[in-house]
């Protein structure tokens, strides 16, 4: 089907959002720059990369689609099969994940990393407290992804729960605060956009956290 109901709709957006699990970096990438200014240009860094991977994750998602329907997994690679190109599939994929998830926890890391040193009384050794850290927090992590039982509806609701506040709702408020400060205001045109997008985002987050907690709820009871 070229389309779908609502509540799958709602699924699709949680899912799809959940893909800006990257916008942690945007700052530091930023701020490690040699010329930031070139960051956000029209040809920049941040246009062009969010244009690669938006043809990317297109280009995925409808070959997926159209080989399985709706048949289709949380992950594109629950349903390769178990051939040797399938296989080798599988293992770029895993070994993409392992080298970066490492920078998307980056920011995470930094942040709890000076309590946990101290809890630890690692104070003396910073380099083994942080090592020992972050072998912690990604053993920890890993088991939680193996104990979830359907990955797809998870994906949903995380993105449809937090990563709708961190794509959607915190950089247009941020924006407008920051702009309610200057002797000419946001204007018309930015205030519009933002309030738009702050629109999007609650409709998004209601129906996308209804509809993901709702679809859980089914499968565990039927898996019962």
């Amino acid at each position: 089907k070229l389309y779908t109901d609502g509540p799958h709709l709602a699924l699709f957006f949680g899912t799809a959002i959940f893909a800006f699990e990257g916008i942690t970096l945007v700052l530091p990438l930023r701020n490690a720059m040699r010329k930031p200014s070139d960051f956000a240009r029209k040809m920049g860094v941040l246009n062009m990369g969010m244009t690669l991977v938006t043809f990317m994750f297109l280009f995925a998602g409808t070959l997926g689609y159209l080989k399985w329907g709706e048949e289709v997994g949380g992950s594109l690679t629950l349903n390769l099969g178990d051939t040797i190109l399938a296989q080798s599939v599988k293992v770029m994929v895993s070994a993409g994940v392992m080298l970066g998830y490492p920078l998307q926890f980056f920011i995470a890391i930094q942040i709890m990393l000076p309590n946990a040193i101290e809890i630890m009384h690692l104070q003396r050794r910073p380099f083994t407290g942080e090592l020992l850290f972050r072998t912690i927090m990604v053993v920890l992590t890993l088991c939680i992804a193996e104990l979830v039982p359907a990955l797809g509806l998870f994906m949903s609701l995380i993105g449809a729960l937090c990563s709708t506040a961190l794509a959607l709702v915190f950089p247009p408020m941020i924006e407008l605060l920051i702009k309610r400060d200057d002797n000419k205001g946001p204007g018309a045109w930015l205030f519009t956009k933002n309030i738009g997008i702050l629109i999007l985002a609650l409709l998004g987050f209601s129906t996308g956290t209804y509809e993901s907690l709702t679809q859980i709820v089914l499968h565990f009871n039927e898996a019962e």
